[in-house]
C-alpha cells in the first residue's frame, strides 16, 4: 500500500496527460520515464532556475 506520508496526487486534464506521456518518452532518449519522474523533473528544473535567476537578481544589487 502506498505511504500516505510521502505521496500526494493531483488531478490534470486530458491534454496536460498527454504532453506529460510524450515529455515521458521525450526528455531522456532511450529511457522512457514514468509520468511522477516527467513531473519531478519539471518542477525541479523550474525551481533551480527561480533560484538561479533570484541569485543573479540579487548579486546585481550588491
Amino acid at each position: 500500500m502506498t505511504d500516505k506520508t510521502k505521496y500526494k496526487s493531483v488531478a490534470i486534464d486530458h491534454d496536460c496527460y498527454k504532453k506529460i506521456e510524450e515529455l515521458a518518452l521525450s526528455l531522456h532518449p532511450g529511457v522512457t520515464l514514468s509520468r511522477a519522474q516527467v513531473v519531478k523533473i519539471l518542477v525541479n528544473n523550474k525551481c533551480l532556475e527561480d533560484e538561479k535567476y533570484s541569485y543573479e537578481y540579487e548579486g546585481r544589487l550588491n
